[in-house]
């Protein structure tokens, strides 16, 4: 089977192959080959033999290098693997997380058409003031400054013209590419069609700007009673899939404020309103802000803390709350082998007979940060030990618990850095155990009772008709078993190919036998150098050479003679 019929075109087989060409160039031929992904692209776009193979402790410098280089697609996908140390080992996450594409920001006047293609009217209608020049440009929008017709200050962000087809043809591609990487039992362990599929779903709510406003409204309307936080105002009016409407928010970044020494600003105030609401989104929202680097945290001129960027969101379900809380009280007392018992379930985890030694190295790595005095304890170390463990095992952790751990992590680290004396602990304990009270008050019993009557209901009700028509099934001898036989796929694409190259062989027999015998007749006869031969007989000769010398060659480049 050819990438032509799975992937669609020949545009994408084009950049199949540049990805394949990226690669090699960067010393990664030998992982082609263990994919086998030449077999699926056309003879003429293949790689040469011989490719350069990187040393091993290269590799993920230099995976991360064709990530980058293969442009917005491959970085966002870096980007979002450098999110998950459960599954990527530690030297692999440290190269991704710093990745990035610099993209040159596109025409001014290409914003306004896609205003006003959008928002069916022009930018200078529609706003008193309209910025050319973009304020900062991405990999899949830029923002403009602008002005309501009121004075009010905003930024639209507008989505780059294309780019949904760009993304569209690279994950298609990714998607088969990570479908063939996991037949082979080296890259199993990284669970690549797992996180393709998760990638694709977040690329595509991140094109979506109407999604990115309701989130930024959703948390508005729940910060809207504290006065130390302000997020953005969407203006609705002038908010669509392409183009998103938002006031303008001024004031220090966070980055700013730790590198200053001194200034009207209160850093142990700004540090504890930052972490108090990074634990309420966890403990009390259940949805987060999960990119909460420093240059997305905004400090005004009256100290407020204004949050940016709500492309990527997180969201914990009850239970992950729940589990959370109780590992915050459990480390406040000093309980390790419960807080690892409580990790080591969130999850899928190993058998039985790995548990005992997953529960053991996690209490032992507990014991020693915990050891640690706080203003010495490396946040990100920590947690990377954690994921390491974690991914030893093979646990499969949620998604959002890792976002989770990696904003709680990056917050911790910030706010310690703005006041060296904040407990964190100490700032969680309130939130953890309104948790637990929640969970044995009369509503949460009562929620309790309401959800497990509904699935006991269901099973009494239910049950017996399922186990009715089981019997049937067997009675009927329609019971089917689904037997998977790992590589056997292989071997049918090796069959496939080898019968296509014998039934070649025979057609090609065929036409130079005919094509010989037909020489010598009068059908077409010319006189070529004094031999007297058929036209048709020769120029089926020399097309039988011709397809018996490719055949010949894709023979020799597949290596199995």
């Amino acid at each position: 089977m050819r990438i032509i019929s799975i992937l669609k075109g020949p545009r994408r087989v084009r950049r199949m192959a540049h990805i394949v060409r990226k690669a090699a160039s960067h010393g990664l031929g030998h992982l082609i080959s263990r994919v086998d992904l030449q077999q699926y692209l056309p003879t003429w776009l293949r790689l040469p033999r011989r490719v350069r193979a990187a040393r091993p402790e290269e590799l993920a410098a230099r995976f991360a290098s064709v990530l980058e280089e293969l442009g917005p697609t491959f970085v966002k996908f870096g980007q979002m693997l450098a999110t998950r140390p459960d599954v990527l080992p530690t030297e692999y996450i440290r190269e991704l997380e710093r990745i990035c594409h610099h993209v040159a920001p596109f025409s001014g006047d290409v914003s306004r058409a896609i205003v006003l293609d959008e928002l069916g009217a022009p930018a200078e209608e529609l706003f008193g003031e309209f910025n050319n020049e973009p304020r900062a440009s991405g990999s899949i929008a830029q923002v403009h400054d602008a002005r309501l017709h009121d004075g009010t200050p905003v930024v639209v962000k507008v989505r780059r013209p294309r780019i949904e087809r760009v993304i569209e043809d690279d994950v298609a591609i990714l998607t088969f590419l990570a479908a063939q990487a996991d037949k082979v039992e080296e890259f199993e362990a990284f669970r690549l069609p797992m996180l393709v599929d998760e990638f694709a779903r977040a690329i595509t709510r991140e094109l979506d700007f109407v999604s990115e406003a309701a989130y930024t409204h959703k948390f508005r309307e729940r910060f809207k009673d504290d006065e130390r936080i302000e997020i953005p105002e969407v203006y609705w009016d002038y908010t669509t899939e392409r183009v998103l409407t938002m006031k303008r928010m001024e004031g220090a970044h966070l980055s700013e404020l730790l590198r200053r020494d001194d200034g009207p600003l209160d850093k142990k105030a700004v540090a504890r309103t930052v972490m108090d609401v990074y634990l309420r989104q966890f403990f009390i929202l259940g949805v987060f802000h999960a990119d909460p680097h420093p240059g997305n945290i905004l400090v005004t001129e009256q100290g407020r803390v204004a949050l940016l960027d709500f492309g990527l969101i997180g969201r914990l379900s009850g239970r992950l709350r729940r589990d959370l809380g109780v590992c915050m009280m459990a480390l406040g007392n000093g309980q390790l082998e419960l807080v690892a018992e409580v990790l080591s379930e969130m999850g899928q985890g190993p058998g039985e007979a790995q548990a005992a030694d997953l529960r053991e190295e996690l209490v032992g790595l507990l014991d020693r940060h915990s050891s640690v005095p706080l203003e010495k304890l490396d946040f990100q170390r920590s947690f990377q030990d954690v994921m390491n463990v974690i991914r030893k095992y093979r646990v499969e952790v949620p998604r959002d618990f890792v976002l989770m751990g990696r904003a709680l992590v990056v917050i911790s680290g910030v706010v310690t850095q703005l006041d060296p004396g904040l407990n964190v602990a100490s700032l969680a304990a309130p939130y953890a155990g309104k948790l637990l009270r929640e969970k044995i008050s009369p509503a949460g019993v009562r929620r309790s009772l309401t959800a497990g009557g509904y699935h006991l209901g269901t099973l009494v009700t239910e049950g017996p008709r399922e186990v009715r028509r089981l019997i049937q099934k067997l009675q009927r001898g329609l019971f089917e078993f689904t037997i998977r036989h790992e590589g056997f796929e292989k071997g049918l694409t090796e069959l496939d190919q080898t019968g296509n190259r014998l039934s070649l062989s025979i057609i090609l027999a065929a036409i130079i036998m005919a094509s010989s015998a037909l020489l010598e007749s009068e059908i077409g006869a010319v006189t070529i150098f004094g031999w007297t031969v058929s036209v048709l007989g020769l120029v089926g000769l020399l097309f039988g050479l011709v397809l018996g010398g490719w055949l010949a060659v894709g023979i020799l480049r597949s290596r199995r003679i």
